[in-house]
């Protein structure tokens, strides 16, 4: 790789940035060439400046930092080094170690940065994966993908999730797992973003999209959906408005 390494950082918290720089003044083939705290700015500066390194935080207001890269993803250069560093459980790690991204755990050991450093520099451009190709196989529907909470960062799959429902007196929607725990997501998070991690996942009311793999069948008078056990107890019935959308979807005759 060549000498300079061109580096930005993006963190919602002004410490946390302030100590990673600090941190990063011992190599000094690190060259800081941008920081910010601002998700609308980091997508102009990274797509600018095209950096050899980006160490991306994966929690911060509005986006997170997947949602971020996601987005970005076919306007940077295919072999840029990144770095995801979060506070986050094993759980995150375990989703992040099966992907071509690396990733810091707050509160880092000096080793474990100077770890990462050393894989920069021993790791051709040219042998690097395809940063679109592994953002997309990150966010696949057989992948974990991650949803914003009022209290965190959650990473799922599809088939971990029972169903989304919109809750007027919050303005959000709430997700309930298969486990029937039931979370809140993020408010501004609308059902298109839901419906679009997985093909499973339907509207069958205004207020409800359900995981259609648990539906064993739908009454035709009522139109209450019987799901299988251990959720057949479940009282959930399908508008006609979306049951005749759901019927198109299946290709129901």
């Amino acid at each position: 790789m060549k000498k300079t390494i061109t580096t930005i950082i993006v963190d919602d918290e002004s410490n946390s940035i302030a100590t990673l720089s600090k941190d990063l003044e011992n190599y000094p083939e690190i060259q800081i060439i941008e920081t910010t705290t601002s998700v609308e700015k980091a997508k102009k500066i990274i797509v600018q400046h095209q950096p050899d390194l980006l160490f991306l935080d994966i929690e911060m207001p509005k986006m997170n930092g997947f949602e971020l890269l996601h987005e970005i993803r076919t306007l940077i250069h295919p072999e840029m080094y990144i770095v995801f560093y979060s506070a986050y459980d094993k759980y995150v790690l375990e989703a992040l170690r099966s992907s071509a991204f690396d990733y810091l755990m707050k509160p880092y050991l000096p080793e474990e940065l100077s770890a990462i450093i050393e894989r920069i520099k021993m790791q051709p451009e040219k042998e690097r994966t395809n940063i679109e190709q592994s953002i997309l196989r990150l966010m696949k529907n057989d992948k974990k993908f991650a949803l914003q909470t009022i209290s965190g960062l959650l990473f799922l799959k599809a088939s971990e999730v029972l169903c989304f429902q919109y809750i007027d007196g919050f303005r959000s929607w709430q997700i309930t797992m298969t486990d029937l725990s039931v979370q809140k997501l993020r408010t501004g998070i609308i059902a298109k973003d839901l419906l679009a991690f997985s093909p499973s996942f339907m509207q069958i009311n205004q207020e409800c999209i359900l995981n259609v793999d648990y539906i064993s069948s739908i009454e035709n008078k009522t139109l209450k959906c019987i799901l299988y056990p251990p959720f057949n107890d479940l009282d959930i019935h399908a508008s006609r408005r979306y049951y005749s959308k759901l019927k198109e979807q299946l290709e129901i005759l």
